[in-house]
């Protein structure tokens, strides 16, 4: 499996990642077999550095359209601004969607984000790869 996403698609993550600093961002991404289809941002209600939980009502919205356009829930994302790009002690503990992706975003070379996915089952991380397309 890889997570794939279009340039695009990186780029709406990647503004509300730094729009979101210097707090956690986080999200949905809806699609099918890996391939994003759409994007969801969703608010931190902790507004904290180094914990995110979703915004319920915007959670459970964003969950609904994902399966009312026939999608499934693909990857979960959020960002660790301090990083790395790897599944925290937390992000394990609290992996409550083994058969989504995490897809973890940390800043990476001159003001870029990184991400890195990873499969969270029984507390063991495997990572795939990430591919963004130009279309």
């Amino acid at each position: 499996m890889t997570l794939r996403l279009t340039r695009h698609q990186w780029q709406t993550i990647a503004e509300h990642l730094t729009r979101e600093l210097p707090n956690e961002a986080c999200g949905l991404l809806g699609g099918r077999g890996g391939v994003v289809e759409k994007v969801f941002l969703i608010e931190n209600r902790w507004r904290s550095p180094v914990r995110y939980e979703m915004e319920p009502t915007a959670q459970i919205q964003a969950m609904v359209a994902i399966e009312d356009a026939g999608l499934e829930i693909t990857a979960i994302f959020h960002s660790h601004p301090a990083g790395p790009a790897i599944p925290s002690s937390t992000d394990v503990a609290e992996a409550y969607y083994p058969e989504a992706l995490y897809l973890i975003c940390a800043p990476h070379e001159r003001n870029q984000w990184q991400g890195r996915a990873f499969y969270i089952q029984n507390g063991q991380c495997t990572e795939v790869p990430v591919l963004i397309a130009n279309s």
